[in-house]
């Protein structure tokens, strides 16, 4: 018998592609939905929606991602971040329905040191995305013990025409190399920033995790101004690509930013990712000839 999966935030970036990946895979029947159509913030119509499926899983994709939009619009963020997946949890726990929350590396935005940061690591995010995504969290397993949280590290995708946009670091890039315009990277920023697609097919697994908080992504040692040459390094075949990326010495120089995701948690459950370096190899070459 197929598992229905329901897919909410559909038509965003990561949304659209997991809409797009379990559609090619047996044993599913997959449906989606956007904010047009169901609006999270709603507690009694996420639940009527919830109980008219009756889904085996929620991928719960549905969120307001933009961080310079949470920190204008704080109660925005509170509306649909923390309260619509509080609902969508209740919904599941009534309907016997596991979810899987899409979270976020923001919430070490805070994190005082420079290690990889692991899922039980006290945090205190200090941007009102990552506070969100924090309350999300908790909010979801005080009433659905069982759910699945992903923390989620940048995403990035090869910009083509036929899928939703937002493609990350890469599609700056080349949208650079495009304009013959140079970009300025931070150097005192660390992060783990991984190939989508590696995320996308890495979630037939993840519906199979038990209840929890996962990092999902890659591991990465390189700041972003770094990444960012070895990206543009991939993509031009050439050393030396200052005409197109510089240092930003400046940003968090008072105080580095570590997002970056320690993933032996997830490993341990089969869930493998390679990493930063290794995923724009092979963003590169699935999209080479395209």
């Amino acid at each position: 018998m197929e598992k229905r999966i329901l897919i909410t935030g559909v038509n965003g970036f990561l949304g659209s592609r997991l809409f797009e990946y379990f559609k090619e895979q047996e044993g599913y029947d997959v449906l989606g939905v956007t904010h047009r159509e169901l609006e999270v913030s709603d507690s009694l119509a996420v639940t009527a929606f919830i109980n008219a499926i009756r889904p085996d899983y929620v991928l719960h994709c549905a969120g307001v991602s933009d961080t310079g939009i949470c920190e204008a619009e704080p109660e925005l963020s509170e509306q649909i971040n923390v309260r619509g997946t509080a609902n969508m949890a209740k919904a599941c726990r009534q309907s016997n329905t596991k979810m899987i929350f899409m979270s976020s590396d923001q919430i070490y935005n805070a994190s005082c040191s420079m290690e990889p940061n692991r899922e039980e690591r006290v945090q205190r995010p200090c941007t009102v995305y990552g506070r969100d995504k924090k309350r999300a969290e908790e909010a979801m397993f005080a009433c659905l013990s069982d759910a699945v949280a992903l923390r989620l590290t940048w995403m990035y995708d090869y910009p083509v025409r036929e899928r939703t946009g937002g493609t990350g670091l890469l599609g700056n890039l080349v949208s650079a190399l495009e304009e013959n315009r140079r970009m300025k990277l931070p150097v005192y920023d660390y992060r783990g920033i991984t190939y989508v697609w590696n995320a996308v097919r890495s979630m037939t697994r993840a519906l199979m995790l038990p209840g929890g908080i996962y990092n999902f992504g890659s591991e990465n040692t390189m700041n972003t101004y770094d990444t960012a040459v070895l990206f543009l390094q991939s993509l031009t075949g050439r050393e030396d690509v200052s005409a197109w990326a510089e240092p930003d010495r400046e940003r968090f120089a008072a105080s580095p930013r570590n997002l970056t995701i320690d993933i032996s948690r997830v490993n341990s459950h089969g869930i493998g990712f390679e990493d930063t370096a290794a995923g724009i190899r092979t963003c590169l070459s699935d999209y080479r000839g395209r």
